[in-house]
């Protein structure tokens, strides 16, 4: 029997990637709340998001955290100043080595040799040479430098030194030119040579472009291109590579003590010493300091015990310079809302695949919700596409229908017998919640499609189709969205927004034959299109103008005919000021006028059969006692919601006040 263990996922384990459906989701819920789409992706891309799905989905900010703990465990582990001690150990060899070999010479003297003087010749030699191994210098550059002039007497040793010459001298030259490792074999002295002549064209190079000709670069590349990467285009990217190479040897050197630069240095001056390599190489770091003053490599504060070698300290300090450059791009990203440049090959050679992962998701995911049909480029900014508006109003309707009572879900019958739905001709894929009025036809039509050809048809869920249905009960409804600045408080406005898409994705889906209006209103009224209600540009804090907001609901039910009128005037305040001019403050309207101009138009709007329900976000007790006027005029009801039930209350009174066509 095979046992499986679930967990809650913590970042760590192996999943599917998202969709463009889940990333949806996730801006729904956030334009919902804020109505920004800049905002919701500038978030979404910095922090992350939790999607509905459960999966966290780690953000710039957490990759830039990662990037820096990385390099925070890197210092505290290492010892920069170890990095000669593995030297000074091969060196201790070698001198070994020549010392035993030197030993195992003068044993093989027999006691009874006959050539005394040819005895006493090698006995001198010996002495000479084991005087020469006990008075080098204690510092690997001195020992290099005068085992270079030591003529030894065991070829083993011999060999032993050459090939450290050889491995030190490559290594610092794979520093400089990073292509080196896969181009240079043993640094003998034509080797040397050859590397001299190509330190010295590209000097040359640098020289002329300084003085703008560049008409060289191309003889350079093709001469000497297999030493640098491929993709190099200009001299000036050329240079730019070789700063980078040189900063991370600078920046080795300057995170050592001094006592221990001094040391490489001497013992970089020893490996050179043959030719004038070392004096072309000091000009070519010279060459770039000029044309980057300001990228020059710095110390770094090492404070871990672990030992490390010259090799894999220079290779450490060239991963470090690139977590350094991989924060500026992180944080460029960051600044500009773009992780569309990052280096994904970078960041995983750098922070692993897991990281690796997560930065092609982030450069990706605007892309992801583009070819999606889900936002679009406008100019320089992105804008919602009408099918993203759709989803974002199918968020809201699910977001309030998940908390009202199931009795209400389904095809929202009424409480009257003979009122229900009517079938219609088209048919649409089974989403999970519609009735399943299957069209049988249709359905097994999408198996064979899917499968082919032949016997047993297997159905799918995927393959459902349902017949569509409308009710003939048809409501016009307008809703009028209170602007004023209080609606701002305690999510208000928010909630307000949401109820709105929420219905329009109700009846564009379950009602198509009825008709939502929705406008703002302050001391004017403002019709709004879907995609403005994302936005809050347009809220105007010059009073609430009741009068005004009503007139025009009522001349826009007006071309309506049949069916439920109804206005659902959505605030939480009382009338301040009119359509020609301030309230009260001003002198010019009274809020007496204001509530009787009010009741007035609440009248004309009962005479012509329109229903005014009220939602009303606040208690103040002047403002009850004025709403219950309204109610009494008006078969319409008035409802004291919380801003985070506002939906539940005007979905229910929604459906409970369609009407049957006439």
């Amino acid at each position: 029997m095979r046992f499986y263990q679930y967990s809650r996922w913590d970042g760590s384990q192996s999943v599917e990637p998202f969709t463009a459906n889940d990333l949806m989701e996730h801006l729904a819920d956030r334009m919902l709340e804020n109505g920004d789409l800049w905002s919701a992706l500038r978030e979404m891309l910095q922090r992350g998001a939790q999607l509905p799905s459960g999966r966290q989905m780690p953000g710039l900010r957490d990759l830039l955290e990662r990037l820096r703990q990385q390099r925070q465990q890197q210092l505290q582990r290492y010892n920069m100043d170890s990095v000669m001690d593995d030297i000074k150990q091969q060196l201790e060899d070698v001198v070994q080595t020549e010392r035993q070999g030197i030993e195992n010479r003068m044993s093989e003297q027999k006691p009874g040799d006959s050539d005394a003087d040819l005895k006493q010749m090698l006995e001198n030699m010996a002495k000479r040479h084991l005087d020469q191994l006990d008075n080098l210098p204690p510092q690997a550059g001195g020992q290099i430098s005068a085992l270079r002039e030591y003529d030894f007497m065991d070829s083993e040793a011999r060999q032993k030194f050459e090939d450290l010459l050889d491995t030190l001298k490559k290594q610092v030259m794979e520093q400089y030119f990073q292509q080196l490792k896969q181009s240079l074999g043993a640094m003998t002295p034509e080797m040397m040579g050859q590397m001299q002549d190509m330190v010295q064209d590209l000097n040359e190079l640098l020289k002329n472009h300084r003085m703008g000709d560049d008409s060289g670069f191309e003889d350079f590349m093709e001469k000497w291109g297999q030493f640098f990467p491929d993709g190099i285009e200009n001299v000036d990217q050329l240079a730019q590579h070789l700063q980078q190479q040189m900063a991370a040897m600078q920046s080795l050197m300057q995170s050592m003590t001094p006592e221990m630069r001094r040391e490489l240095e001497q013992m970089m001056d020893s490996l050179f010493q043959d030719g004038d390599l070392q004096h072309d190489l000091a000009e070519l770091m010279f060459n770039l300091d000029r044309m980057f003053p300001d990228q020059r490599g710095d110390g770094m504060d090492f404070t871990g015990d672990e030992p490390v070698t010259l090799q894999e300290a220079m290779r450490m300090m060239g991963d470090m310079q690139g977590l350094e450059e991989l924060e500026q791009q992180l944080l460029e990203a960051v600044r500009r809302n773009d992780a569309s440049s990052l280096d994904t090959d970078e960041v995983g050679r750098l922070l692993g695949d897991e990281a690796r992962r997560t930065a092609e998701e982030l450069r990706d995911l605007v892309k992801m919700l583009e070819e999606a049909g889900l936002i679009r480029k406008r100019g320089k900014e992105y804008e919602l596409t009408p099918r993203a508006m759709r989803k974002i109003g199918e968020r809201a309707l699910e977001d309030i229908f998940g908390r009202i009572d199931r009795g209400l879900a389904g095809d929202h019958s009424l409480g009257r017998s003979g009122w229900g739905v009517e079938r219609l001709d088209e048919t649409k894929a089974y989403v999970f919640g519609d009735a399943f009025d299957l069209d049988t036809k249709q359905t097994v039509m999408n198996a064979i499609k899917r499968e082919g050809a032949g016997v047993p048809v297997r159905v799918s869920p995927d393959d459902f189709e349902v017949i569509q249905s409308s009710s003939v009960n048809q409501c016009a409804t307008v809703i009028m969205l209170d602007m004023s600045y209080s609606m701002l408080h305690r999510g208000r406005f928010e909630a307000g927004r949401k109820v709105a898409l929420a219905l329009d994705s109700l009846i564009r889906t379950k009602f198509p034959r009825d008709v939502l209006h929705v406008s703002a209103f302050s001391y004017f009224v403002l019709p709004l299109e879907q995609h403005m209600l994302l936005d809050t540009y347009w809220i105007d804090p010059r009073g609430t103008d009741f009068p005004e907001a009503l007139r025009v609901g009522r001349n826009m039910l007006g071309k309506h005919k049949g069916g439920t009128k109804q206005i659902i005037l959505i605030t939480d305040g009382e009338p301040h000021a009119n359509a020609f001019g301030w309230g009260s403050n001003s002198g010019g309207w009274s809020m007496q006028q204001a509530m009787e101009d009010t009741l007035r138009e609440v009248s004309r709007c009962t005479k012509d059969g329109i229903v005014v329900n009220t939602f009303m976000l606040d208690t103040e007790p002047v403002v009850t006692t004025f709403i219950k006027a309204m109610t009494k005029l008006n078969s319409g009801r008035i409802f004291f919601a919380d801003p985070n039930r506002l939906g539940e209350y005007l979905i229910v009174d929604y459906m409970k006040n369609r009407r049957r066509v006439a």
